[in-house]
């Protein structure tokens, strides 16, 4: 549970402030989504054999 301290002021955000996500166009969009996949595939080990077994 997360309490107000009523003596600090509150900012001044609009309850429905809409996320960056909404906020790029679709181009923009895409290339961020592209890019995080590449950085995925990067830490993704490359040769399945190398994970750890469960057996």
């Amino acid at each position: 549970m997360q309490l107000n301290l009523e003596f600090f002021d509150q900012p001044d955000v609009p309850l429905s402030a809409p996320a960056a996500w909404d906020q790029i166009d679709e181009a923009a969009r895409m290339a961020a989504i592209e890019i995080l996949a590449r950085l995925i595939a990067r830490l993704l080990p490359d040769d399945p054999a190398m994970e750890a077994s469960d057996e």
